[in-house]
């Protein structure tokens, strides 16, 4: 009896809580309404239980009948289903392997099979099917989404569900060749500007003006037809070119081989002419493209020219070429004119605050005096910017000689004596319309006043003669002078000073001193960077009782800085041309002595560029790069974040050995010399 009343026993739709709900509800009215009619009439009582009995009747077959058809229609559904599931995994354009937990094959789906040529595949382990898949699979194994790899010439999207062992591969290569295509087809803009034109054809005959703009112009022509580039001159010395992607992809490969190939053609004709380029791309607006490209032609300028600059919104840029000195392109008409502009936004300013690079040098404080002075005579307060707890010796020095003076005006910022201050105390003495004027720098990362800079970002005069780095000011600057051919800022100081009125405050002896010693300094004694420009400076602080002797007390050095230099010499191995000193790691130099070994080991026959590496004071390992212009050093510390000139550059490195910093950059200076 418990057996019948089992519930397992009952009709299938009464095994439904809610049906049997209704069933039993159906069956109570039913029952009740049966008593309601007897009392009423025995007869039609009667009648009314032959109708309630068949109309029960008739709706438990109905119930019979519909779950029955229901659970017909789910156990097809659900066969079909599971079919459809089996047939996917065997017929889906999927590749799937399943490993089992020793890492090998338990199965793979015919179509992952048809990429194996039919082999038996079971019980292999990965690398034993392939290594390069194995390799691939092993190195996304961990990623929580697909990823691409190339694999038997094809793109596939791999997914591995490590939990359940499955690998899943989809053959993509019909979408990613339709995505490279679109990439390909991608616009790039380009201007081309001649850098030295007006140099060289000054003494020209018109003849000869033309046939070496004639040369220039088909030499272009023809380096762009091969690539299947479109270009056209503007005028005189400004190209513009426009191409697809893949074009600039072979254009990247061959290195704008087109430069070095006028450079050199002309060069043997005694008018070398060098050219500056700048690309844009990955944009479907031309009018963006076209002023990206005219940004990235400014920064081959400002890193001296004769190079290409490869850059979009979003990426990184690429340089080429930039292996030769840049040519001396200011004039005296340029230099009275940033002269008279800088000179303009002194009298607009409230005051002005002056800031060289951190740990400056001699030439980033000289210059910056003869900024300060320059403020002098217009009569506006200025601020010398420094931590003075961060400098070298000869900077001490320095500043004691200019203390020595007691002061002769009471206004902050009119005499030298209270002119030099920290950072802290510029930030209060900033007002609404403050001058910033950065010398000897031009990138925020390497400022000697950040919070300053930051501050004052729209209130900017760029000095400086360094080459422009990518990573510059996030702000552009209300004036930009930067000449890389000028030997130092200093040079380029001395030259906007002479164009003022000096009548009422005068260039002191001490200030000439300390901008001379910044020429010295960046020129080893006028061996390096001079030009005729250089001299003329040198001559006019030499007129206004600039002092070698002076310079030469502030340039001695402690006995064991001497030692400390001559041991990194002695450290120094040569590779190739390069020679590369390391200090041990926990030993700590100073910048200065780490750049004054780098000078002495270029001093070496057969040593085309040196390197010395060592640990910072701030814990960072920094690098002094310097070469004889045969090597572009700068594209070397720029791979390692630095940058500088093309003979003169360093950068530092954060967590990282010295040892480290040296595989670093043997690892650079080996892809540089496959370009």
């Amino acid at each position: 009896m418990k057996r019948f009343f089992s519930f397992k026993n009952l009709p299938i739709f009464f095994q439904n809580t809610k049906l049997s709900t209704v069933a039993v509800l159906l069956l109570v009215s039913s029952v009740m309404s049966v008593i309601f009619a007897m009392l009423f009439n025995v007869t039609f009582g009667l009648i009314w239980l032959a109708l309630v009995i068949i109309g029960l009747v008739f709706s438990t077959q109905a119930f019979k009948e519909v779950s029955e058809d229901a659970q017909e229609y789910l156990s097809g559904l659900g066969y079909r289903i599971a079919r459809s599931e089996q047939e996917a995994l065997i017929r889906m354009p999927i590749g799937i392997i399943l490993l089992n937990e020793d890492k090998k094959i338990d199965w793979i789906n015919p179509y992952m099979q048809a990429y194996l040529n039919k082999r038996d595949v079971l019980g292999l382990e990965l690398s034993e099917l392939d290594d390069k898949l194995a390799t691939e699979i092993s190195s996304y194994a961990d990623a929580s989404e697909t990823n691409t790899i190339t694999w038997q010439g094809k793109q596939f999207s791999l997914f591995v569900q490590q939990n359940l062992r499955v690998i899943y591969l989809m053959d993509i290569s019909e979408y990613a060749a339709i995505s490279q295509k679109y990439e390909d087809h991608q616009l790039f803009s380009g201007l081309i500007s001649v850098d030295n034109y007006e140099e060289v054809t000054d003494g020209m005959s018109e003849s000869e003006t033309s046939t070496l703009r004639t040369y220039v112009t088909r030499a272009l022509s023809d380096w762009a037809l091969e690539h299947h580039i479109y270009i056209r001159r503007l005028n005189t010395i400004h190209y513009v070119m426009f191409g697809y992607q893949a074009a600039l992809k072979e254009a990247e490969k061959d290195k704008f081989s087109v430069l070095k190939a006028i450079r050199e053609a002309t060069a043997q004709q005694n008018s070398p002419v060098t050219l500056s380029v700048g690309i844009a791309y990955d944009d479907t607006d031309i009018n963006k493209l076209a002023k990206m490209a005219q940004t990235n032609l400014d920064l081959a300028l400002g890193r001296g020219g004769d190079q290409v600059v490869v850059k979009s919104e979003h990426a990184s840029a690429r340089f080429y070429g930039g292996a030769s000195n840049p040519m001396e392109k200011r004039t005296r008409v340029r230099a009275r004119m940033v002269s008279q502009t800088i000179a303009e936004l002194m009298e607009q300013a409230d005051n002005i605050m002056i800031v060289g690079h951190a740990m400056p040098d001699l030439d980033a404080v000289g210059s910056g005096l003869g900024v300060w002075r320059m403020a002098q005579t217009k009569n506006k307060p200025a601020f010398l910017v420094l931590d003075e707890k961060h400098v070298y010796s000869d900077i001490q020095l320095l500043l004691a000689e200019l203390r020595k003076k007691p002061a002769e005006f009471v206004a902050p910022g009119s005499n030298i004596g209270d002119s030099i201050v920290d950072e802290s105390r510029a930030l209060k003495l900033v007002r609404d319309n403050t001058l910033l004027v950065l010398v000897d720098h031009a990138k925020a990362s390497i400022s000697g006043a950040p919070q300053l800079l930051e501050r004052l970002a729209n209130r900017v005069v760029v000095i400086d003669h360094h080459r422009l780095a990518e990573q510059g000011l996030d702000e552009k600057p209300l004036m930009s002078y930067i000449e890389p051919y000028a030997s130092s800022t200093s040079e380029l100081v001395v030259e906007l000073l002479q164009y003022q009125d000096q009548s009422h405050a005068p260039i002191t002896k001490l200030e000439s001193t300390a901008m001379l010693g910044g020429i010295q300094i960046d020129t080893k004694n006028f061996t390096l960077r001079t030009g005729s420009r250089t001299f003329d400076a040198a001559s006019y602080l030499r007129a206004n009782g600039a002092d070698s002797n002076l310079i030469q007390s502030f340039m001695k050095e402690k006995f064991s800085d001497f030692k400390s230099r001559s041991h990194l010499v002695n450290l120094a191995e040569i590779h190739e041309g390069n020679a590369i000193a390391v200090g041990d790691h926990k030993d700590i130099y100073s910048g200065l002595l780490t750049a004054q070994a780098a000078d002495e080991l270029l001093q070496i026959s057969g040593v085309y560029a040196s390197f010395v590496i060592t640990k910072r004071q701030d814990g960072r390992v920094g690098i002094s790069a310097r070469s004889t212009g045969e090597r572009n050093v700068q594209r070397t510390m720029e791979a390692l974040g630095g940058g500088g000139h093309l003979s003169n550059a360093a950068t530092q490195i954060d967590n990282v050995t010295t040892q480290e910093a040296k595989q670093k950059l043997l690892n650079v200076i080996a892809e540089q010399a496959e370009d």
